[in-house]
């Protein structure tokens, strides 16, 4: 939450100077008491010193001593606003301007009290009045750009702070002010250098500390940014916004106790400020205790019943409890109140209920609004995937880089993007960025790279490293294995594994095929399968059914073991465990005693050690989880079962799948309904149990499937 330049901007006068003015007008006031100019003066002085009231009584006694004269009126008015009577501050302003309609003090002192009302429109026409008097009014430019900037005009905002900078260069105030239209603009860079401005110019300037500390958090400089916003409330330690900004550093360091030390911080800075209800309500969600966030956001509502990101947070919270229809409204509210964000967020709620075209046009329109925002790019690439747009997809699909959700500290080379150039040797680092199985189907490209006429250079997760050794591009020694995380060889060019569709310009018609990509160590896959000898004269079929905890829809993909009970009672299979993790540990152990799943992957030391297991196997059963793509990969039939709204890469209502022409799709037909699907596999497995055993004979005459070759 950045603090916005009207509310930042405050006179500053040097405690000499207004000693020195104050003794001066003393002076005179002992020969004349009812000097008007002088009284005007002890009132500027006293409200430059934050006495309010004694502003109030020497501003008064101007009027009644000069009610003729504007300037009287003017300190009334000034004094009044900041004593905040803005109701006898307005009426002062109006006697002003009564005696000269064009008074500018007067009338930027209205256009303030609009500011302060929310009244941005009113504001700007006060503005633009003084202006017209006083051209060289530098609060007035100010102010103009301030109540620009509330309209949303920030082009026009920022313009308006240049015209106050060339009155007075390196005005921290006007610096300040123009890094904020430049944050909204989506111009950071730019917004860094101003508020460094402001903080050379004023040192102990705190918000600018503050926006400071926001603007590198949202790039992902959270070290520079902790510091930043230690600084600013330690000078003003009642500003919301820097507690806030240090909350959400320590959410993303995933230390909830010390965000939740700052949220109270600033709840008793100010306990009905609606941000910081907001900011409660956020971290009780991402913490997972929805009932905790409703009780935040209500509070949130209750201050402030038409604030957007309060509207867009009860979006937020009905999409999570899979209220898709009530979230969708809730979204619509928020858009009408000026959430961007929400509209997105609507995309997506459409997109769970299935309203494929409506949330596509959703996610265009967020494209539109902001075409800067990466997450809203980044949503309508996922939608565009989903729905075979595989050409605008891949592109947009780039903006995942600048999108802190998907890469919260990506990766910074010096060397640059391979486009899909000609390489004429030169050597490409292809690095794996988000999950295992991400690695496995999209290093199938490594081949297509290397007929480039490029070295490969291929940094992947450990678990996954040794497997990568079966790529037959590896094997020919056209490309090497690197560990993720650490220092890879020396390469030319970069370029992130699931940046290589977009680079080949993959259709859904020309996903790379030739075959098993990957395959097991043959003597370790020989070892296994003697170990499950006494199974041999059935189907082996391998398991699994939950994922990465951490991947935030793991809660949709994933599954209990006891839900494939009836699955598990078919007969004339034996069933062996790919599950790893708490899940294969408690779980396995669960089991009732007619049911037998032999526990064949949890002291795996990797995928390679998998991948010998599934060797020896005639189908896999799994959830959406690295084992979908293990299976895959190396030409294995196999089951993928999949949540209603399954990941972007299965696409949407299809039995089949591009990536893998050995898997079959079986999707929930109602969102969380794992129990129909069951049974549907169910009834396929006993027809696949029917013909296994000709299956597997004829299947045992041929020869082992090899991986495919370098082309």
């Amino acid at each position: 939450m950045n603090i916005k330049a009207r509310e930042a901007h405050s006179p500053r006068y040097a405690a000499d100077e207004l000693t020195g003015a104050a003794l001066r007008y003393q002076r005179t006031l002992e020969t004349d008491p009812r000097q008007p100019e002088a009284l005007v003066g002890m009132s500027l002085v006293a409200l430059a010193s934050r006495q309010h009231e004694a502003a109030v009584k020497m501003a008064a006694a101007a009027v009644a001593a000069a009610p003729g004269k504007g300037a009287a009126w003017v300190a009334l008015g000034q004094s009044l606003k900041a004593s905040g009577r803005a109701e006898e501050a307005e009426r002062a302003y109006r006697q002003a301007i009564g005696l000269d309609g064009m008074n500018p003090l007067a009338r930027m002192g209205l256009g303030e009290l609009n500011l302060t009302a929310g009244r941005a429109p009113e504001a700007q026409r006060e503005f633009e009045l003084a202006l017209g008097r006083h051209p060289s009014l530098l609060a007035a430019h100010i102010g103009l750009g301030n109540a620009l900037a509330m309209m949303g005009q920030n082009a026009q905002a920022l313009a308006s702070y240049e015209r106050a900078l060339a009155l007075r260069p390196r005005l921290p105030e006007a610096e300040f002010a123009a890094g904020f239209a430049l944050v909204q603009l989506k111009r950071p860079i730019e917004a860094e250098a101003r508020y460094r401005r402001a903080i050379v110019a004023r040192p102990d300037f705190a918000a600018a500390w503050i926006n400071l500390g926001c603007l590198l958090r949202e790039q992902g400089q959270a070290l520079a940014a902790h510091c930043a916003l230690l600084r600013g409330v330690q000078l003003r330690p009642d500003l919301v916004s820097g507690w806030i900004g240090l909350a959400l550093l320590e959410r993303e360091w995933r230390r909830p106790a010390k965000a939740e030390m700052y949220l109270s911080k600033a709840l008793i800075v100010n306990p009905n400020q609606v941000e910081t209800l907001v900011a409660w309500c956020q971290f009780r969600a991402a913490e997972r205790d929805l009932h905790g966030a409703w009780a935040w956001l209500r509070r949130a509502l209750v201050c402030d019943p038409n604030h957007d990101e309060a509207a867009n947070l009860m979006g937020i919270l009905l999409h999570q409890e899979g209220r898709f229809v009530e979230a969708t409204e809730a979204f619509e509210r928020a858009e009408a109140l000026g959430s961007r964000g929400a509209v997105s967020n609507r995309g997506n709620s459409l997109l769970d209920l299935g309203r494929m075209a409506e949330a596509l046009q959703a996610h265009t329109r967020a494209v539109k609004q902001e075409p800067e925002n990466p997450g809203a790019r980044y949503n309508l690439a996922l939608t565009q995937l989903r729905l075979g747009d595989w050409e605008q997809g891949w592109s947009n699909y780039e903006a995942r880089w600048r999108f802190s959700e998907v890469h919260r500290r990506p990766r910074v080379f010096r060397e640059r993007r391979w486009l899909g150039e000609p390489l004429h040797g030169r050597r490409v680092l292809l690095h794996a960025e988000q999950g295992l199985g991400d690695t496995i189907q999209f290093c199938r490209y490594v081949a297509q790279v290397v007929a480039r006429g490029g070295m490969t250079v291929l940094q992947v997760q450990g678990p996954v490293a040794r497997l990568m050794g079966s790529l037959a591009p590896v094997r020919a020694r056209l490309a090497e294995v690197a560990l993720l995380g650490a220092e890879p060889p020396a390469f030319d060019l970069e370029c992130p594994l699931m940046s290589l569709p977009g680079v080949f310009g993959t259709m859904t018609k020309t996903v790379p095929w030739m075959g098993a990509y990957l395959c097991a160590d043959a003597m370790i896959a020989s070892e296994r399968r003697m170990l499950a000898a006494d199974a041999r004269s059935g189907l082996r079929v391998g398991l699994a059914w939950a994922g990465n905890p951490r991947y935030k829809a793991d809660a949709q993909r994933s599954m209990r073991l006891e839900t494939l009970l009836p699955l598990l009672r078919v007969g004339g299979a034996t069933w062996i465990s790919l599950q790893k993790g708490p899940p294969a540990e408690e779980q396995l152990a669960a089991l009732p005693g007619d049911v037998a799943v032999w526990d064949g992957s949890s002291d795996d030391r990797d995928l390679a050690d998998t991948a010998a297991l599934v060797e020896t196997l005639d189908l896999v059963i799994t959830t959406d989880t690295c084992i979908a793509h293990l299976a895959g990969a190396m030409g294995k039939p196999v089951w993928i079962l999949l949540a209603h709204m399954a990941d972007w890469r299965w696409m949407q209502e299809m039995e089949t799948t591009p990536w893998y022409p050995t898997a079959r799709l079986f999707r929930q037909r109602a969102p969380g309904d794992w129990a129909e699907l069951v049974e549907r596999v169910t009834g396929a497995l006993r027809r696949f149990a029917r013909t296994g055993l000709e299956r597997k004979r004829a299947l045992d005459r041929q020869p082992a499937i090899e991986c495919a070759r370098v082309p």
